[in-house]
């Protein structure tokens, strides 16, 4: 969102290491609930350094949200499932998207960018952009000439992810059985538009 400036390597290594601990914290315990000073005790560095590299708390999380999207959304990103047909390659498309999904650590990631929303809420918008737009995108180029294609993406993937990943925040998680004939119901819904 904003530009971060140029750093040294040992600079980089010290943003990197907030980053980390600011993420580790703000899963915890959200946004709220931490304060500079705590990341900074507990990666070193000075709350200077967070405010110069980061504008504040707030651009910190902003940063965070950036880099736990790039942690989720990199294997889906990577994924090529080769010359296959769509219904094949949405199927794999949407394992590995369901996989990263219902990790414990992107729902806790979830209910932090929920939690914040209230206090905080350009960042709805921001990771919209980064997470699941950026994953409607990626699926969709794996839907070579097909008309439409973003569209078709934005249905399967908001068709696949909502009721397994609300129900694991709720605590009610989907059995891998479930998870899976979810996956290959949305699966058939669009290929049958294809």
């Amino acid at each position: 969102m904003t530009e971060r400036p140029t750093l040294t390597a040992r600079g980089l290594a010290r943003q990197q290491a907030l980053m980390l601990e600011a993420a580790e914290l703000f899963l915890s315990r959200g946004f709220a609930a931490v304060t500079v000073d705590e990341i900074v005790a507990a990666a070193g560095g000075s709350k200077t350094n967070v405010y110069k590299q980061f504008g504040g708390k707030e651009g910190l999380f902003i940063a965070v949200v950036e880099r736990l999207s790039e942690e989720f959304l990199s294997p889906l990103e990577q994924l090529a499932p080769g010359p296959v047909d769509s219904g094949t390659a949405l199927a794999a498309l949407g394992r590995t998207l369901l996989h990263q999904l219902l990790a414990p650590r992107h729902i806790a990631f979830q209910r932090m960018i929920i939690a914040s929303s209230d206090q905080f809420p350009q960042l709805m918008e921001h990771w919209y952009a980064v997470g699941p737009r950026r994953s409607q995108a990626i699926i969709a180029r794996h839907l070579p000439g097909v008309d439409d294609a973003p569209r078709l993406a934005m249905l399967f993937h908001d068709m696949l992810v909502t009721e397994p990943v609300l129900r694991a925040m709720m605590g009610r998680p989907c059995s891998a059985a479930e998870t899976e004939a979810h996956l290959l119901d949305a699966v058939r819904t669009i290929a049958g538009r294809l």
